[in-house]
C-alpha cells in the first residue's frame, strides 16, 4: 500500500510505515501526478483536496490531521467513493493555550486586564467550546455566538453577534464557509467592526477570511490604534497582509493549534481512522508512545502573587506566544526564504500544551484557577 503524507505531519512515518510505504511530500504544492498511484492520502489544511487532485487516482482513503475541513471537497470524495476522516478537537487545547498566552502577553506588556472583563466567543465547535469552558471555569463573564450550535442542548450563554461585538475580549474560532444562511466569509465586516469599542482585544485564531482585513485596518485607524489585535489566521494565506502585521500586537503564521501534542493527536486520530477503515487492530502502536510528554513537568505556583500575574507568568513559562510573533517579524525582515509563511510553519519551534505541566500550590483557589486555565494541578497541604 502506498501512503502519501504531508511532510509536516508529526510521526507520520513512525505510525503509518507498518501499514505501507510512506512518502512525505510538500502539502502546499501537491499534484495529481504525485497521488495518482497512491492508496492513502494524508494531508493538513494547506492541501486543497479536490476532484482535480484525486480524479483518476487510486486513492481510496483521505485523512486530514486537522479540525477544519474547508480545504476538502467532501462532495467530491463521496462521488469518487473515497473514505474520509479528519481530527476534530485534536488541537482544541493548543488553540485555547494560544488565546491565554496572548492575553498573558497583553497583560504583562500593556497591563491589559481580562479577568474581570466581558468575554465574547465566535464559534462553538470543539475549539470554541474549549476556550469558552476555560473562561467560564475561571469565573469570567463569557458569552458565545453560534446560531447553528445554539440549537443544541448545551447550556452555554448563547447571545447575538451584536452582543459579542460589545465585549472587551472577542475570540474568533468560526470555520470559513461561503454559503448557507450563516456563511462566515467576511462576517466581521465594516458594519460589525464599527461596533467595537476602544481598547477591545480581538483574537483571530479560526480561519482567515472571516474578518474583512481592509475594514479592520480602517477601524484601527478610526480608533487611533487603541485596539489590541492578535492575528494567527489571514486572508489569502500564505500571502499575508503586511499592513496588518505592522499594527498587530501579536502576528503568527496560522500556528495557534501547533502544539507538539496537538499535532501528534491529529496524526494519531487519523491513524486510528485508517486502521478502522482497514479493519486492523490498533494494538501495534500505543497512544502513550504517539503523544509526547512536556519539557517542563511541574511548576510551584506562588499564591501570594496577583492572580492575573500568576496566571500570565505560569502560562508564559510553558508557551510564550511573543516568541512566535518575533520569529515571524524577523523572518519577513530577513526575507531569505522563498515562502516565509510556509517556512515558518514547516520549521516551527514546537511548544508544549499547558496540560503537560503540573502546577503545585498550597492554595486551593490558586490551584482551581490554574486547573481551569488548562494546567494539571496538585494541591500541597504541607
Amino acid at each position: 500500500m502506498k501512503i502519501i503524507a504531508d511532510e509536516n505531519m508529526p510521526n507520520a512515518k513512525a505510525l503509518f510505515s507498518h501499514l505501507g510505504d510512506v512518502e512525505l511530500v510538500n502539502g502546499r504544492t501537491l499534484t495529481h501526478e504525485q497521488v495518482k498511484d497512491a492508496d492513502v492520502l494524508l494531508v493538513r489544511s494547506v492541501t486543497k483536496v479536490t476532484k482535480l487532485l484525486l480524479e483518476g487516482s487510486s486513492v481510496r482513503f483521505v485523512g486530514s490531521a486537522t479540525i477544519g475541513v474547508d480545504h476538502v471537497d467532501l462532495e467530491c470524495l463521496a462521488e469518487l467513493d473515497v473514505a474520509f476522516s479528519s481530527a476534530p478537537g485534536c488541537n482544541a487545547e493548543a488553540v485555547a493555550d494560544y488565546v491565554f498566552s496572548s492575553l498573558s502577553h497583553l497583560y504583562m506588556t500593556k497591563k491589559v486586564s481580562w479577568l474581570n472583563k466581558k468575554i465574547g466567543i465566535i464559534g462553538y465547535g470543539n475549539v470554541g467550546k474549549t476556550v469558552y469552558d476555560r473562561f467560564a471555569n475561571i469565573g469570567c463573564q463569557v458569552c458565545v455566538y453560534d446560531p447553528i450550535k445554539e440549537k443544541s442542548r448545551d447550556f452555554a450563554n448563547f447571545v447575538t453577534l451584536d452582543e459579542i461585538l460589545s465585549c472587551d475580549v472577542i475570540s474568533l474560532h468560526a470555520p470559513l464557509t461561503h454559503s448557507g444562511l450563516y456563511a462566515t466569509s467576511g462576517m466581521i465586516g465594516r458594519e460589525e467592526l464599527a461596533r467595537l469599542s476602544a481598547g477591545v482585544v480581538v483574537i483571530s485564531a479560526g480561519r482567515g477570511g472571516v474578518i474583512d482585513e481592509r475594514a479592520l485596518l480602517e477601524r484601527h485607524a478610526q480608533l487611533d490604534g487603541n485596539i489590541h489585535l492578535v492575528l494567527d489566521v489571514w486572508d489569502n494565506e500564505p500571502s499575508i497582509n503586511q499592513e496588518l502585521v505592522a499594527i498587530a500586537d501579536i502576528a503568527t503564521p496560522h500556528i495557534a493549534g501547533y502544539s507538539k501534542q496537538g499535532r501528534e493527536k491529529g496524526t494519531w486520530m487519523v491513524y486510528q481512522a485508517l486502521c478502522h477503515y482497514l479493519r486492523l487492530n490498533l494494538g501495534v502502536v500505543n497512544e502513550r508512545d504517539a503523544i509526547s510528554a512536556g519539557w517542563i513537568s511541574s511548576i510551584n505556583a506562588n499564591a501570594e502573587a496577583l492572580k492575573e500575574e500568576m496566571l500570565a507568568r505560569s502560562v508564559q513559562a510553558i508557551y510564550d506566544v511573543a516568541r512566535d510573533d518575533a520569529r515571524l517579524r524577523y523572518k519577513y525582515r530577513e526575507n531569505k526564504e522563498k515562502n516565509v509563511f510556509d517556512w515558518l510553519r514547516k520549521h516551527y519551534v514546537e511548544r508544549d500544551e499547558l496540560n503537560t505541566c503540573l502546577i503545585r500550590s498550597h492554595d486551593n483557589d490558586a490551584s482551581e484557577m490554574m486547573g481551569a486555565i488548562g494546567f494539571s494541578v496538585q494541591i500541597n497541604h504541607n
